[in-house]
C-alpha cells in the first residue's frame, strides 16, 4: 500500500491522506485510524506560514510505504527524524540520482526537488517527525546572508544544492528530545508550545552539526591531558548564572595559550566559549518561560543580562520565537 503525502500543507492535508485510506479525517490537524490490529496516527502543526510539522506514529501489518513527491524547486526543506523497532528503508530520487538508507534509526534532511519513499517495517511501531520549511524564512531566523556569511558556509552550501544528506544514528535527535513527552498530550495547548519550541531547537541543533563536523574530525587529534583541562574548566566555570571570566584566565588555568585553549574548547563543545555559556543560558531561560513562575525580565536578570531587548534578541535568534510570545501563549 502507498499513500502519497504532500510536502506543503494546507486545510486539506489530512483529509488528502484519508482519503487514500478511504475514510475521513478526524480534523484537519489529525488522523488516526485502524484496520485490525494495525494503525496509523498523524498529527501536524503550522507554526508559522513558512514551518510545518508532521509527527507521525504507524505500526502496519501490511506493506507500506510513504510517498513525498518532488515539487520541482528546492526553495523547500524537510528535516525528518525517524525510529523505528525494525529497519525501515528512504529512497530519494532526482532525474540524476537513487539514494537508498537502511536503518532504525535515521536523520534525513532532502530538498522538495527530491521524491521520498520510505518503506515502514512490518508489525513494527515507526514514529517520526518532519519538519518543513522554506530556505528563505531560515536565513532570516537565523540572520544568515547566503552571499557572504562564511559562519555557516556548510549549511548554506547544502541549502544551495538539491541532493539528501544522511546522518546516521540520530544521537542529536535523542539528546535534544524525548520521544515520549513529543508524542504525549497532543491535544493540549502547552504541549504545541512545547513541540514547537523542541522543532525549533533540533533544526538549529541540526545546523550546528553540520557546521562542526570539521571540529568533529579534529577531536580525535585533542590528547588526553588536553581534553581532561578543557573539562575540568568547563565545570567549574561555565555556570548559567555567573558571568563567564575572561578567555585569558580561563586558558591560564587550563595551563594553555590562549589560541590553544580556544581551539581545544571548539573542538570538544563545537562552538566557542562565549557561544557555549550563551546557549547554556538560553536552555535554562526557555525552560523557566515554560514553567511560567517569572516575567522575562526576572529570568533575563537572574541569567545576569542587564538588558531585556539584548536577552529578547538572543532568544529569539536562538529558537527563533521571541519570549514575549511564547510567554504569553503559554
Amino acid at each position: 500500500m502507498e499513500i502519497k503525502i504532500s510536502l506543503k500543507p494546507s486545510r486539506h492535508w489530512m483529509d488528502e491522506v484519508a482519503e487514500q485510506f478511504g475514510v475521513k479525517a478526524d480534523s484537519p490537524t489529525e488522523f488516526f485510524h485502524t484496520e485490525g490490529n494495525s494503525c496509523i496516527k498523524l498529527n501536524a502543526m503550522i507554526f508559522e506560514r513558512e514551518v510545518s510539522v508532521l509527527l507521525g506514529e504507524l505500526c502496519w501489518n501490511k506493506p507500506l510505504n510513504t510517498l513525498k513527491e518532488s515539487l520541482s524547486t528546492n526553495d523547500y526543506w524537510t528535516l525528518t527524524f525517524v525510529q523505528s523497532e525494525d529497519a525501515h528503508t528512504h529512497y530519494l530520487l532526482d532525474n540524476k540520482t537513487r539514494q537508498k538508507t537502511q536503518t532504525q534509526k535515521s536523520t534525513v534532511l532532502h530538498s522538495s526537488k527530491m521524491t521520498v519513499d520510505t518503506h515502514w517495517p512490518v508489525g513494527k511501531r515507526s514514529r517520526f517527525v518532519a519538519i518543513c520549511f522554506h530556505r528563505k524564512w531560515l536565513y532570516e531566523k537565523l540572520s544568515i546572508n547566503a552571499n557572504v556569511d562564511h559562519n555557516y558556509s556548510p549549511f548554506v552550501n547544502l541549502l544551495s544544492s538539491e541532493a539528501g544528506v544522511y546522518l546516521q544514528g540520530v544521537a542529536l535527535f535523542e539528546q535534544t528530545i524525548s520521544l515520549d513527552k513529543l508524542f504525549e498530550g497532543s491535544s493540549s495547548f502547552t504541549w504545541k508550545l512545547l513541540a514547537q519550541a523542541q522543532c525549533y531547537k533540533l533544526i538549529a541543533d541540526f545546523i550546528a552539526q553540520i557546521g562542526r563536523s570539521e571540529a568533529e574530525l579534529q577531536l580525535n587529534r585533542i590528547n588526553q591531558s588536553d581534553l581532561k583541562q578543557i573539562e575540568d574548566i568547563e565545570s567549574r566555570y561555565f555556570v548559567v548564572h555567573k558571568p563567564l571570566p575572561n578567555l585569558e584566565f580561563l586558558a591560564s588555568e587550563a595551563n594553555m595559550s590562549l589560541s590553544k585553549f580556544k581551539k581545544c574548547f571548539k573542538q570538544v563543545y563545537g562552538v566557542p566559549p562565549y557561544e557555549y555559556h550563551l546557549n547554556q543560558k538560553l536552555e535554562v531561560a526557555r525552560n523557566q518561560l515554560l514553567q511560567n513562575k517569572w516575567t522575562i525580565s526576572e529570568i533575563a536578570s537572574n541569567l545576569g543580562y542587564t538588558s531585556a531587548a539584548n536577552f529578547d534578541k538572543a532568544f529569539k535568534k536562538k529558537f527563533m520565537v521571541s519570549p514575549t510570545r511564547m510567554l504569553k501563549e503559554i
